[in-house]
């Protein structure tokens, strides 16, 4: 099934993996009948057309994604790729994805039980094309071409810091 909105003027946001708390202006997208489109975000293809989504929401779901091994366009891939993958698809060109995990470097990353990945900033990276061409990584870890900006939520006494101090706390330290 694809969902066609050619004829819709209006944006169309999807927030995926949003529980019971879908962000105000968006679609809920999740694996619950109390969303508005009860879906598994880990079978693919989704519903959505190629380049029909102006914007993508997730918070605090990809640090939950199995490790496993999937299809997907007729390729082998780690489950975290295929779903950004997949994201990369349903987005328009100039579209914008938003992502919020807890970093690797802190509790929150390891307290949850059913967290099964620890991100950092550079994991980031593995998503854009050039970056994977140049580490010569072209043969594996997906097909999308996100450029992105990690911006790190800190505690207000951080924001005090000189640039360089919050980048070193941020490489060195635990719990920042």
């Amino acid at each position: 099934m694809t969902i066609n909105i050619a004829e819709n003027t209006l944006p169309l946001k999807l927030d995926l993996a949003c529980g019971q708390t879908k962000k105000d202006g968006f679609i809920g997208v999740d694996r619950s009948s109390k969303t508005d489109i009860n879906l598994d975000i880990l079978k693919f293809p989704w519903p959505w057309a190629d380049n029909s989504v102006d914007e993508i929401y997730c918070s605090h779901f990809i640090e939950h994604i199995p490790m496993e091994y999937v299809e997907h366009n007729g390729r082998e891939k780690d489950l975290f790729e295929a779903f950004f993958d997949e994201c990369f698809r349903v987005l328009k060109p100039e579209g914008t994805m938003s992502v919020i995990v807890p970093c690797a470097r802190n509790n929150r990353a390891f307290q949850d039980p059913t967290h099964r990945r620890f991100i950092v900033a550079e994991t980031f990276a593995y998503l854009n094309r050039e970056w994977r061409e140049s580490n010569k990584l072209e043969h594996c870890h997906g097909d999308c071409n996100f450029a992105s900006n990690v911006v790190p939520t800190t505690y207000q006494e951080m924001t005090l810091l000189h640039p360089e101090a919050q980048a070193r706390r941020f490489n060195e330290s635990w719990n920042v």
